[in-house]
């Protein structure tokens, strides 16, 4: 019987699942399974998952047609034999005494544990190479209390190993109908557990892909992603406030503190996730999200208000606007590239930028050309000028605090236009401040492309 077991669900992986395999071939030890789950691959991913388990020992291939990659890891899970069970993505890795480290952390542990977890490095095209800050305060505990603050910030599936008994006496496993199916486990996993404890040696590498922020799939802006990620917060809470009230034998309500701080997670997580996002939604979805965060923001308590305030004050909060068309906008670009071809990438990165609250104004001939997208022209804060005198139309028309003219399409990177609206220089040098948040990060990146690093 392995020790433990890695379920990677694969669909059209054929890219990256190679080297998510090598490094599993190469494990200093030999006492795990791999169980690779497709779901109806079409391109070659079918044929590399199983040329691996005709070579290698351990290895074997579950196929079925899935709803989704939850639904195939609950197949995983219910195969797998061994006495630990860990989720990997096809487009992650493990390094190569992950599994070493972590059945030996399990085996000197007096008390096996339900979770371990481990150190998630983060990797990809467009992002300094990092290790998450809140896993790393973690992974070093020989034992995190049961109600440790870090959980709500820790909800990431693969870099944790579960006990298989614990989640199945504990009915643990993904709600194929949420697609933020994966955040829940982990939280249930958990609150559910009597013993968590760190590995510090052990290594997930997850690959990001959109160092701007990728508004597509279950991360869109949509009122029905809105909904799910609602009712996953909803069942984190009624799942706290039923596990307090059974420990301490008393009704508890809004107020008691480990409530407070899931909220205030909550709604931080609607402001990364959504607010950020506020051209993108509609309408209808803006006024479904500003009601629920209303009526949340008003259950925290003074001290977490000014938390809150504090760590979002670059956009208000915990203020924020009723509706779009009342947003005051703090800053204006003025966009005038070489090509007309070039405003695409900017525009893309400039819509998904984490302090929202900005107009754009592009000439009406780029407008004309076909290059920007029909969603971005139809968005209330897109001024389309004549080309004639145009700076000085858009600096005319502008209601912004500050206006910038943009002349390059290098796309912003995340906090951009954060990091310019808390600078504390003066407005008439604000367009240096941008002009030098840009040539920094380009200098990065073009350092980084060439394997270096500064």
């Amino acid at each position: 019987m392995p020790k433990l077991s890695v379920v990677i669900p694969v669909l059209n992986e054929e890219t990256y699942l190679p080297k998510a395999l090598d490094a599993l071939i190469h494990q200093t030890v030999e006492d795990f399974e791999v169980l690779l789950v497709d779901g109806g691959s079409t391109d070659g991913s079918l044929d590399i998952a199983r040329a691996a388990c005709d070579k290698y020992v351990g290895f074997y291939l579950i196929k079925g047609k899935f709803a989704n990659r939850f639904e195939a890891m609950n197949r995983g899970l219910k195969a797998a034999e061994g006495d630990y069970v860990l989720f990997q993505s096809a487009k992650d890795f493990i390094t190569d005494e992950t599994v070493e480290k972590l059945l030996d952390t399990i085996a000197e542990s007096e008390k096996k544990p339900d979770v371990l977890v481990f150190r998630k490095y983060l990797f990809g095209e467009g992002i300094q190479p990092h290790f998450d800050e809140y896993e790393d305060k973690l992974a070093p505990l020989p034992e995190a209390p049961k109600y440790e603050h870090l959980f709500l910030r820790a909800l990431f599936l693969g870099n944790k190993c579960y006990r298989k008994a614990y989640l199945e006496n504990r009915h643990i496993h993904f709600d194929v109908s949420n697609v933020f199916a994966d955040a829940l486990f982990v939280y249930q996993a958990f609150f559910l557990a009597r013993h968590v404890m760190g590995c510090p040696y052990a290594f997930y590498e997850k690959q990001v892909f959109e160092a701007a922020g990728d508004p597509t799939g279950r991360h869109a802006p949509t009122k029905e992603n809105l909904g799910a990620f609602c009712d996953m917060f909803s069942k984190i809470y009624a799942l706290a406030a039923e596990a307090i009230a059974e420990d301490s034998g008393r009704e508890v309500d809004g107020e008691e503190s480990y409530l407070q701080e899931v909220t205030y997670r909550w709604v931080c997580l609607l402001i990364e996730r959504f607010y950020r996002y506020f051209w993108l939604m509609d309408d209808d979805t803006y006024a479904d999200f500003a009601a629920r965060y209303q009526q949340l923001a008003k259950t925290l308590d003074q001290e977490k208000q000014k938390k809150l305030g504090q760590f979002y004050s670059y956009i208000g909060a915990p203020l924020i606007f009723e509706n779009r068309q009342s947003a005051d906008y703090l800053c204006m670009l003025a966009l005038s590239f070489p090509t007309a071809a070039e405003y695409a990438p900017f525009l893309d990165s400039l819509y998904r930028q984490s302090f929202p609250f900005f107009e754009v104004a592009v000439r009406k001939s780029v407008a004309d050309a076909g290059v920007v997208s029909e969603r971005y022209l139809a968005m209330p804060n897109m001024n389309v000028l004549d080309d004639a005198d145009f700076f000085s139309e858009a600096r005319r028309a502008a209601k912004s605090q500050m206006v910038l003219v943009v002349k390059d399409s290098y796309p912003l990177h995340l906090d951009a236009m954060k990091e310019l609206c808390e600078s504390h220089a003066p407005m008439f040098l604000r367009q240096s401040v941008f002009a030098k948040i840009r040539k920094t990060a380009k200098l990065k990146m073009t350092m980084k492309a060439k394997g270096l690093d500064i």
